[in-house]
């Protein structure tokens, strides 16, 4: 089994979206095409760190959480608990780390409705893998 889950489509086209918005600013403000280049590259690369990067990766061993600022890899036999929340995915391991995964949130909204969402099917299948785990 190998399950990946990334920032979702909007999240990732709206920060896409974003940056158009601030370079179209950024010329209305400076009529500078140096200024707005340099918006428009450091739009482009905190897109790809932060839109486009960030990933929560489950193997059948193991559950990977890859970041803007690094990745960490949790053994599944280590996963204690998994709750979605507003910044991402929280994994408590056994030795009470918490490692929060960026690409998966659940917004508080969703939170005040008790309203099923795609961070709840992600953190159902990584309890779910971690118990295969456990009885195997």
């Amino acid at each position: 089994m190998h399950q990946v889950w990334k920032v979702s489509p909007l999240g990732r086209f709206g920060t896409l979206a974003a940056i158009s918005l601030f370079s179209y600013y950024s010329w209305l403000i400076w009529s500078n095409i140096f200024l707005v280049g340099l918006v428009i590259v450091g739009g482009v690369v905190t897109a790809i760190r932060f839109a486009f990067h960030p990933a929560v990766i489950l193997t059948d061993s193991e559950v990977m959480v890859r970041n803007p600022s690094g990745s960490k890899r949790i053994p599944l036999g280590d996963v204690v608990k998994v709750e979605p929340g507003y910044g991402g995915l929280t994994i408590t391991t056994a030795s009470g780390d918490l490692v929060v995964a960026w690409a998966v949130q659940k917004s508080n909204l969703a939170k005040w409705k008790n309203s099923q969402t795609r961070a709840d099917e992600v953190t159902a299948t990584i309890m779910s893998a971690r118990r295969r785990g456990a009885a195997a």
